[in-house]
């Protein structure tokens, strides 16, 4: 055992600005996962377990590691029990200041309401704060008792609940937002009403600013019995709105992002620290689901303007690295790009980060007994990474090849692990160990058996040039990567999680200068 600990800690030294010190392996829980990492201060991480058999519904289990040798310190439970017995239904978990933030919902039946809780736990998963109710939404019925969504701010210091009251297509749309501190004190609550039916209008996102500010995205859609046909077929039926809501003024703005005729088929929305709206994304000529073009607008909180912005189709150049040239020329579009991130830069400048994704099913029926059997793939495939000036200028567009594969198991081992240091973009998965010799991308080879796969890093610089090298085997390492499950605590630090069976690790990952 100490030979193994002293092997499992010995760090790896990927080049002069990084290193990775793995954990000591530790097994896991019976019938469950590690869901998510929730935060870390200088001596432990603290992350979420659940039973798999029961993801939503069973109460969740915080765990907390000593650094460096992520050893594991305690494994709690989070009872929701309510003062009476009552079980509410976990939502949410928040790591702020040291402390568990839980919340949880409960739909009364006797008195109509859907009431949402809040818990406070301490370092130790003690409770210090019993369920206490910070929102509710009176509700008829259960099967339409609305919905409450919870986001942090971006200095981690408040709390932002959104109160979506029932669902009624013909009513006006509005919602209640309440804004609480880390001890769920309401700093202050309000009901909003856009301008718009229920049928029409979707929120996206929320950011809240550190002075309580509310940033919203949403999707409005047109009504499409005004609209001939021709014009269905041809400009999007819905557009994007930024929202900014001023607690202190009780002020509601709306900035409309429009691009028609292109259809926006991904944006993102960031805020600045001037408080202007950053949004980003991706557009088509023809289809909601497909990209041929990337966008940057920058929204002036004061004056409403657009103080930069920008769209640059893809290159043929760019695109023959999806397709063949022939298709290239004739600018065939790209289909399946989620966007992942928005990345600022420090000159007021921005970064986009998309991945490729989709799902494909095939089911047999046996002809003998009538049984249909079917099979998930999930794809996870090229990353495309775009650089945009701070004058709204896109100044470039790379691809990152990629290429994943995984049946029925959700993706569990798919997708990348990402982090920003200095001027540097990190980027970590699995990949297929043939691809590491590879020349030219469209030799890459499925990465579709992750028990063969190595663990790759993948460092662009700001002008765009890559470098692709082996973080380590996950044979070699007994540990598979899980690239999904990642913590970026600051510039110089992040944590990673591999899984092998019933055993795991969690590694250090240190940035040089």
């Amino acid at each position: 055992m100490r030979i193994l600990l002293l092997l499992a800690l010995l760090p790896l030294h990927l080049s002069a600005q990084m290193e990775i010190t793995w954990g000591i392996p530790q097994k896991q829980q019976r019938k469950t996962a590690m869901t998510d990492m929730l935060g870390a201060d200088s001596e432990f991480v603290y992350c979420l377990r659940a039973d798999y058999a029961l993801f939503g519904s069973s109460d969740p289990i915080v765990e907390r590691y000593k650094q460096p040798n992520m050893s594991l310190d305690y494994t709690k439970r989070i009872s929701h029990k309510r003062f009476d017995g009552t079980h509410l239904r976990p939502q949410a978990q928040f790591f702020i200041n040291g402390k568990i933030i839980a919340f949880a919902t409960w739909y009364d039946a006797d008195k109509n309401i859907n009431f949402a809780y809040g818990e406070i736990l301490d370092d130790h998963a003690n409770v210090e704060r019993a369920w206490t109710e910070v929102a509710r939404i009176p509700a008829d019925k259960r099967n339409n008792a609305g919905s409450f969504l919870f986001r942090m701010s971006n200095d981690s210091s408040h709390i932002l609940i959104v109160a979506n009251p029932p669902y009624d297509k013909y009513a006006d749309e509005k919602f209640t937002m309440h804004l609480i501190d880390a001890q769920l004190q309401k700093k202050w609550t309000n009901e909003i009403a856009p301008p718009y039916k229920d049928q029409y209008f979707s929120l996206d996102n929320y950011i809240v600013t550190a002075e309580g500010n509310v940033y919203i995205l949403a999707t409005i859609s047109k009504d499409r019995t005004v609209m001939t046909r021709s014009e269905r077929r041809k400009t999007p039926t819905y557009y994007h709105s930024a929202l900014m809501y001023d607690p202190v003024k009780d002020s509601l703005k709306e900035f409309t992002i429009k691009l028609d005729p292109k259809f926006i088929s991904d944006i993102t929305m960031t805020v600045d620290n001037n408080g202007d709206i950053i949004c980003g994304g991706f557009y088509s000529n023809k289809s909601s689901n497909a990209i041929i073009g990337t966008f940057y607008l920058k929204i002036n909180k004061t004056t409403g303007k657009v103080d930069h912005e920008g769209t640059m189709d893809f290159s043929s150049e760019f695109l023959t690295q999806f397709m063949t040239s022939k298709r290239a020329a004739k600018k065939k579009e790209l289909y399946d790009y989620n966007l992942r991130y928005l990345v600022q830069r420090s000159d007021g400048g921005a970064i986009l980060i998309a991945e490729q994704y989709y799902e494909t099913q095939v089911c047999n029926t046996d002809p003998r007994t009538g049984t249909t059997t079917c099979t998930y793939y999930y794809y996870y495939n090229d990353i495309i990474v775009v650089n945009i000036k701070p004058d709204g200028t896109i100044e470039w567009a790379k691809k990152i090849p990629k290429l994943q594969v995984s049946r029925n198991d959700g993706g569990y081992f798919l997708s990348f692990a990402f982090a920003v240091s200095g001027n540097k973009l990190h980027f970590m998965f699995n990949d297929n160990p043939k691809n590491l010799a590879a020349t030219d991308a469209k030799g890459y080879k499925y990465m579709n058996n992750v028990t063969k796969s190595v663990a790759v890093l993948v460092t662009m610089e700001m002008n765009g040039e890559q470098t692709r090298q082996a973080m380590f085997r996950n044979r070699d390492l007994k540990t598979y990567l899980r690239p999904k499950l990642n913590l970026q605590v600051s510039e110089k630090r992040m944590f990673l999680y591999g899984q092998k069976r019933n055993t795991f690790k969690i590694a250090v990952v240190d940035f040089g200068s």
